[in-house]
């Protein structure tokens, strides 16, 4: 895991990963922006980075280049990072991940996300998302769960289970 870059011993007792990937499943950014917010809202612990020189193909995915009240150019390269949250009460914490979505090498990128879940002890994933779809305003809102199992999906209000469960809730007229 030489592309990984801990900040510190990653814990053992996260049961529970939440990542968000940028690009296509992330419509108004809707996902990474729910991770940022979490983050911060959860004083979350820095965990790890990985280097997205390997992954990203940086004619498609540009950095952001902005000026400081001082006049000077600062770059922001696009960031992936772990973080971890520990609940003050000493229960089971979360392992969060937000990165962009990788242009090449996405076996290598799975690998590294998977390896890093395993040393801390993840056994449930938790995927943000959004797409955007043009549906009526008056329709009803759709969400959407996958699970491997019935049980997987937590008492969401799913139809079923399977690569994609659809749960619909009614908007307020």
């Amino acid at each position: 895991m030489d592309e990984v870059e801990f900040h510190c011993e990653p814990p053992t007792n996260l049961p529970t990963m939440v990542v968000a990937f940028g690009g296509w499943v992330d419509a108004g950014e809707a996902a990474t922006g729910a991770m940022r917010s979490l983050v911060r809202q959860l004083a979350a612990t820095p965990l790890a980075t990985i280097d997205p020189e390997a992954f990203v193909d940086f004619t498609t995915l540009r950095p952001v280049v902005r000026l400081s009240a001082k006049g000077e150019r600062t770059i922001r390269w696009p960031r992936i990072a772990f973080w971890t949250w520990q609940p003050p009460d000493g229960g089971a914490g979360l392992l969060l991940f937000r990165g962009v979505e990788p242009q090449q090498r996405w076996r290598t990128y799975a690998t590294l996300l998977l390896d890093v879940a395993a040393r801390c002890g993840v056994q449930r994933l938790v995927s943000l998302g959004a797409v955007l779809e043009a549906v009526p305003i008056r329709d009803p809102r759709v969400s959407r769960a996958a699970a491997p199992t019935p049980r997987g999906t937590h008492g969401s209000r799913c139809a079923g289970y399977g690569p994609v469960a659809r749960a619909t809730k009614a908007r307020p007229a």
